[in-house]
C-alpha cells in the first residue's frame, strides 16, 4: 500500500547576490513541525542505553549536556555508525549550560572553538578565540568554492564551473584573446540592441570572438571569467563561449527568509584543528593528513601544551563547522531554536535594488543550519554531515521503505513555485521560494534519474534515526527541532575524487552514504544529483592532505601569534 505525505513550505527562501529575485512573496507560513513518515523501516537507530551514555549525567534529560563522540575510537560496520556520530556531535555542539567548557551558553560558544574570520585583502584568515560573554561575529553572504578555491556557478547545462574575476589585479583592465590570437585589453562590456554582450577595446571597437585568458592552470576547461555590464554578468570560457547560468546560480550568494531576515553565516574550527594547523604550518607536526590516530592526537596535545594550552575533549579530533542563522526577533517561535548572541552587518535598505552596508549590531540569532565536518579513525577525508531546522524548506518527492519492507512509498511535494547586496537588472531584493530538491541526500539512478530501491533504503536510514532521536529527546528539548539531512565520506578513507556513488558499486574515492548531500541554507542553488561535498572538497589529483580537503585550511594564520598576544594582555604587557 502506498501512502502520500505532504510538507508545507517553510521560512527559508533564496535570493542570490546576482539573482533575478522574485517580485512576489509567497503566503506560506512557518511549519510547526515536519511530520516525518512514522511507518519507515527502523534501519538506523540508537538504543536507549547508547543514548543515555552520550549525556554527561549518564541519563538523557531535556536540554542536558551531551558529551562528544570519540572520533579516535570510531568504528563502523555500516552507514548507521556515521549517522550516529553525526547526531552525537550535533547534540554536543548545541548543548546548553556548557559551564565545564567555560561557556554560560552552548558548547559552540565555548573556548573549545575559534571563529574563522573573513579573508583579509591578502586572502588570509585569522582565528578569533571565543571568550566568555563575547558575541560571535557573522557574515551575510556565503561563497561556494570549487577545487581551485574559486567561486562556482551552475550553467544551464547543469555543469559546475569555477569563476575567475576578469581583472588580474585591482584597477587592472581585463584581457581577452581576440580571433587573431592577440591579447586585447577590454575597456568595457556593453549590451547591444538585442541584449547580447559585446566586448569593446579602448579604441571603442568591437573585439571579434573574444576568448577568456584563464590564469589558473588546473582543470581550465571548467573555469570561466566573469565580466559585468548593465548590472548583469557574462561568463566567458577559453573557447569564446558566453556561458549561460540558471537564475540564482551565482557567486557570493545571499539568502533571505520569507519573513524578510537575511541568513547569516559563521565558520568555526575546534581547538584540535587550530593547533594541528599551527604545528603543521610551523613544521612541528606532520601535515600529511588531518589527525585520525591516537599517536597523531598525542603529538598535537604535546605541541599545544608546550604553548601553555590544554585541549579538553581532544578525542573529537579535528573539526570544521559552518553554521547559518536568522535574527531571532524575526521569528514568532524563537524558543524553538538554538540561539546565540552575535554581531551582524546592517544595511541601508531604502533602495530595493541595492542594499549598502551602514554599520553593525549585536542581536540574538537563531540557528537554521549546520555543517559538521570531522576527522575520525580511518577517515582522514573526514565525515561531512549536515543539519537543518525542521521549519526551513519543503521537500521534493522522495521514496522510503516502510516497516513492512515490501514496497517503496512516495512522498508528495506541496510548495509554491561583496558586502553590498545587489539585485539583477529589473528586479528587487525580495524572498523567493526554495525547495529541498534532494531530501536526505540520496543519489538517483544515473540513467533514469529516478530514485531506486537503494536510494529509498538510504532515505529510510536517515528518516529512521531522525524519528528515533526525536523520540528519545522528547518535546521539551529544543534540539529535537533539528533534522539530520545526511552524512557522506569515502570508501575506506580513500582520497576523494569528486565523484558520486551510483549503481555500479562503491569505488574508492567517491562520495558514499548520503552522497548528494546539500543544505538548503548553504547550498541553496547547488542541489544537483551529480554533485557531492567532494565535488568541491577535493583536488584534480586525488589527495588527502588538509589543503585539498578544506577550503580554509591553507589560508588560516597560525595560532601562536594570537595566543602570545593574549598572554601579553593577561600579564599587562
Amino acid at each position: 500500500m502506498k501512502r502520500s505525505f505532504k510538507i508545507i513550505a517553510g521560512i527559508i527562501s533564496g535570493c542570490a547576490l546576482w539573482c533575478c529575485c522574485n517580485t512576489k512573496t509567497s503566503t506560506t507560513s512557518v511549519v510547526d513541525k515536519i511530520k516525518l513518515p512514522q511507518d519507515v523501516y527502523p534501519s538506523c537507530t540508537v538504543t536507549p542505553a547508547m543514548f543515555n551514555s552520550w549525556f554527561a549525567s549518564g541519563k538523557a534529560e531535556p536540554n542536558g549536556l551531551v558529551l562528544p563522540a570519540n572520533s579516535v575510537a570510531f568504528q563502523h560496520q555500516n552507514n548507521c555508525e556515521f549517522y550516529q556520530w553525526s547526531e552525537n556531535m550535533f547534540l554536543w555542539l548545541t548543548s546548553p549550560n556548557a559551564k565545564q567548557y567555560g561557556s554560560e551558553n552552548t558548547v559552540l560558544e565555548s573556548p573549545l572553538f575559534y571563529d574563522v574570520l573573513p579573508a583579509d585583502s591578502t586572502g588570509n584568515r585569522k582565528l578569533q578565540p571565543h571568550t566568555a560573554n563575547s558575541p560571535l561575529r557573522m557574515a551575510s553572504h556565503v561563497t561556494k568554492n570549487g577545487p581551485n578555491r574559486l567561486p562556482v556557478i551552475i550553467d544551464t547545462k547543469g555543469r559546475m564551473l569555477e569563476v575567475e574575476t576578469a581583472e588580474s589585479a585591482p584597477k587592472a583592465k581585463a584581457l581577452v584573446k581576440s580571433a587573431a590570437g592577440a591579447q586585447v585589453e577590454v575597456d568595457h562590456v556593453s549590451l547591444d540592441s538585442k541584449g547580447a554582450f559585446v566586448f569593446m577595446d579602448k579604441a571603442g571597437k568591437v573585439i571579434q570572438h573574444p576568448q577568456a585568458i584563464i590564469r589558473h592552470k588546473l582543470n581550465q576547461k571548467n573555469i570561466v571569467e566573469r565580466f559585468t555590464a548593465g548590472g548583469r554578468s557574462v561568463f566567458l570560457d577559453a573557447a569564446g563561449n558566453q556561458v549561460q547560468t540558471e537564475a540564482g546560480q551565482a557567486t557570493g550568494d545571499v539568502l533571505m527568509a520569507q519573513n524578510g531576515s537575511l541568513v547569516y553565516y559563521l565558520t568555526m574550527v575546534n581547538d584540535v584543528y587550530a593547533w594541528f594547523l599551527t604545528g603543521a604550518t610551523n613544521g612541528k607536526l606532520s601535515a600529511n593528513t588531518f589527525p585520525t590516530t591516537q599517536g597523531a592526537l598525542d603529538s598535537i596535545i604535546t605541541y599545544a601544551k608546550a604553548n601553555n594550552v590544554t585541549l579538553p575533549d581532544s578525542n573529537t579530533l579535528a573539526m570544521e563547522l559552518k553554521t547559518s542563522w536568522v535574527e531571532a526577533s524575526s521569528l514568532s517561535n524563537a524558543s524553538d531554536y538554538v540561539t546565540v548572541m552575535a554581531t551582524i552587518p546592517t544595511y541601508n535598505t531604502s533602495n530595493p535594488q541595492q542594499w549598502i552596508p551602514n554599520g553593525e549590531k549585536t542581536v540574538k540569532m537563531a540557528l537554521v543550519g549546520m555543517h559538521i565536518v570531522g576527522s575520525v579513525a580511518g577517515h582522514p577525508e573526514m565525515i561531512w554531515s549536515t543539519f537543518e531546522h525542521q521549519s526551513n524548506t519543503p521537500n521534493a518527492e522522495y521514496q522510503y521503505i516502510d516497516s513492512n519492507v515490501s514496497h517503496m512509498t512516495n512522498v508528495d511535494k506541496n510548495f509554491n513555485s561583496t558586502d553590498t547586496i545587489t539585485a539583477d537588472s529589473g528586479f528587487t531584493i525580495t524572498p523567493s521560494n526554495t525547495l529541498s530538491a534532494l531530501p536526505w541526500g540520496s543519489a538517483k539512478d544515473s540513467v533514469t534519474n529516478q530514485e531506486d530501491q537503494s536510494s529509498a533504503a538510504s532515505n529510510s536510514e536517515i528518516i529512521s534515526i531522525n524519528n528515533n532521536i526525536r523520540s528519545l529527546l522528547g518535546d521539551k528539548d529544543v534540539r529535537a527541532n533539528y533534522l539530520l539531512i545526511g552524512a557522506t565520506w569515502t570508501s575506506g578513507g580513500a582520497p576523494p575524487t569528486g565523484g558520486v556513488y551510483g549503481l555500479n558499486g562503491t569505488a574508492p574515492g567517491v562520495s558514499i552514504g548520503t552522497s548528494v548531500l546539500a543544505n538548503s541554507t548553504m547550498e541553496t542553488y547547488f542541489q544537483q544529483p551529480k554533485f557531492s561535498c567532494f565535488t568541491c572538497h577535493s583536488s584534480s589529483v586525488p589527495a588527502l592532505n588538509p589543503d585539498s580537503i578544506s577550503h580554509i585550511y591553507g589560508k588560516i594564520i597560525p595560532l601562536i601569534t594570537v595566543h602570545n598576544d593574549m598572554e601579553k594582555k593577561k600579564k599587562g604587557k
